[in-house]
């Protein structure tokens, strides 16, 4: 994760804390878990926790589709670029399947 901070400084990382409604655990060690520290200050006002609660219904319904309605667990294929066209595709299967639904209705 720190490469990524390094190479890309205009990415915002988002760190799972825990779950909804629980005690959200401190990162004991700032030097060792920078980024843990920083996501943690995030959630300080109220605002930053209904903000990350829209990820819930922007971004989750997808990943859901895909692993549930499409059946993706697990890629076929090896490597970087395989995997990226493999699920381009299946991406590209989700979309014509909800752009029929939508042409249907």
């Amino acid at each position: 994760m720190a490469e990524l901070a390094i190479t890309q400084p205009d990415t915002e990382l988002v760190i799972a804390l825990g779950r909804e409604g629980k005690v959200l655990a401190k990162p004991r060690d700032a030097q060792r878990y920078p980024h843990t520290v920083a996501m943690a200050a995030k959630f300080e006002t109220e605002q930053e926790k209904t903000d990350y609660r829209k990820r819930k219904w922007i971004a989750e319904p997808p990943n859901g589709w895909i692993k549930n309605v499409l059946g993706l667990r697990q890629f076929s294929m090896r490597g970087l670029q395989k995997t990226l066209a493999e699920f381009k595709l299946v991406c590209m299967a989700l979309n014509l399947r909800r752009m029929g639904a939508m042409q249907a209705c």
